[in-house]
């Protein structure tokens, strides 16, 4: 494993989104740098890989509930991201 870091931004600096920044971070067991005047910044973690980084960081978006408030700047390649998939519900293949 080594060190990948993701670039991500913060919409918005509201309480909540703020909260929602610790949170990623926590989850990931990583550290970020602070946000710059237009809230971007980086998360720093140790992962398999580039493309496991950009996952990981999916998925702890997801499981914080973060997606309010955060986006990834480098968009991983997951099939079909746009669609609304109920809890559950395996993706297609494809």
């Amino acid at each position: 494993m080594s060190e990948h870091r993701i670039a991500l931004q913060l919409l918005d600096r509201s309480p909540r989104a703020i909260r929602a920044r610790h949170d990623l971070v926590a989850a990931l067991g990583g550290t970020a740098t602070e946000p710059d005047e237009g809230g971007c910044f980086e998360v720093c973690f140790e992962c398999n890989g580039q493309d496991d980084a950009l996952d990981c960081v999916w998925n702890a978006i997801a499981a914080t509930g973060a997606d309010d408030h955060l986006v990834i700047l480098e968009h991983p390649n997951i099939a079909r991201h746009w669609e609304h998939r109920p809890a559950g519900e395996e993706s297609a293949a494809g």
